[in-house]
């Protein structure tokens, strides 16, 4: 079985409150970057979108090691437990944890645990990515809200008529990530949609 490394980490700014993941994942020599964000998320949360998106970069069944600062992960995928453990629909989580548990069939799952903010190379790479994505929809709030705000008063509303209605004027692209996003959630599927 090949051999794969994720090193993973979680931030959120209010917990509840934008967060941000990141995964870098190693394998066959090659090194890969993943990141993302969430607007209205928990750290736990975080820690866990990271492992999920990590996890989709793997190309092959992989003996895999997840290398995280939270307790949390690595705790639970070490007891090995995760298909009784995601059978408790009320569990905290449990839509990403029936995720993880969906990759991890195909996969031999372990967990490395290590202080976070210890000078872990991998480790803080990944804790600067996460808090990046988390910032940057700090920065983003403003449009974020009159996105949603407009879509509570009508549905129907178009990215382009509310980029067009923002007091400037916003870029589309930016409406566009929020609309989606905001389709994404009323669905009530969780998480982000890919590519965010």
């Amino acid at each position: 079985m090949n051999k794969a490394i994720i090193y993973t980490d979680g931030s959120c700014h209010g917990n509840p409150g934008p967060g941000g993941y990141a995964a870098i994942v190693t394998q066959d020599g090659i090194t890969k970057e993943v990141h993302g964000a969430d607007w209205y998320t928990t750290n736990n949360r975080m820690e866990l979108m990271a492992v999920i998106e990590g996890l989709k970069l793997l190309g092959k069944p992989s003996a895999v090691e997840i290398v995280t600062d939270s307790k949390y992960v690595a705790n639970q995928i070490n007891k090995g437990n995760l298909k009784s453990f995601i059978q408790d629909p009320n569990r905290k989580n449990a839509d990403l944890w029936q995720v993880i548990y969906r990759q991890s069939v195909k996969h031999a799952l372990s967990a490395t645990w290590v202080r976070g903010h210890s000078g872990h190379k991998q480790n803080q790479r990944c804790d600067s990515l996460a808090n990046m994505e988390a910032t940057r929809l700090e920065n983003e709030k403003e449009i974020r809200i009159f996105t949603v705000s407009e879509l509570l008063k009508d549905v129907t509303t178009t990215p382009e008529q509310i980029a067009a209605r923002f007091r400037s004027g916003y870029p589309l692209d930016l409406v566009q990530k929020y609309y989606n996003q905001f389709f994404y959630k009323m669905s009530g599927v969780g998480g982000v949609p890919d590519g965010e």
